[in-house]
């Protein structure tokens, strides 16, 4: 895990928005999965599915959650920043689904996270979620 903190408050910080998006990665309804979000969240997801506000993107994960037996959700690398009110949770995740057909996937998610401190309270503002387009991805992540 690759944090940037400066201070405890910012660590601290830190903690709860990656506590955030474990909890988000661990949920199975729309309810769940939104319990976050500011009601001006901007989504884009894996399929081309986009958003603004809460409701829409509440409806397409009961849908598609609806469809699952089973979702596994393993976070293989993460980036965590924090400046003031403004925080931002990259992560690279293994996602496992069976499907209720019995189909099984497994994908390679990269997923960025937006957070702005509202009232006292962290909101995600922005999620885009994507599958590495172009072929196989080995997860790396290069730096300069």
């Amino acid at each position: 895990m690759i944090t940037k903190a400066t201070g405890d408050g910012e660590k601290r910080d830190q903690e709860i928005l990656l506590s955030i998006v474990k909890e988000m990665t661990e949920s199975m309804t729309g309810a769940q999965s939104t319990r976050h979000w500011a009601k001006d969240t901007l989504w884009f997801d894996i399929p081309p599915f986009a958003s603004k506000g809460v409701r829409p993107a509440l409806e397409m994960f009961d849908r598609v959650f609806g469809t699952f037996q089973s979702c596994k959700v393993d976070i293989l690398k993460v980036e965590t920043v924090v400046n003031g009110d403004m925080g931002v949770v990259c992560t690279v995740q293994e996602v496992k689904v069976v499907l209720k057909s019995g189909d099984s996937k497994v994908m390679l998610v990269r997923e960025t996270d937006c957070f702005e401190r509202r009232d006292g309270e962290w909101l995600l503002i922005h999620q885009h979620a994507s599958v590495p387009a172009g072929g196989k991805w080995d997860g790396k992540i290069l730096t300069a």
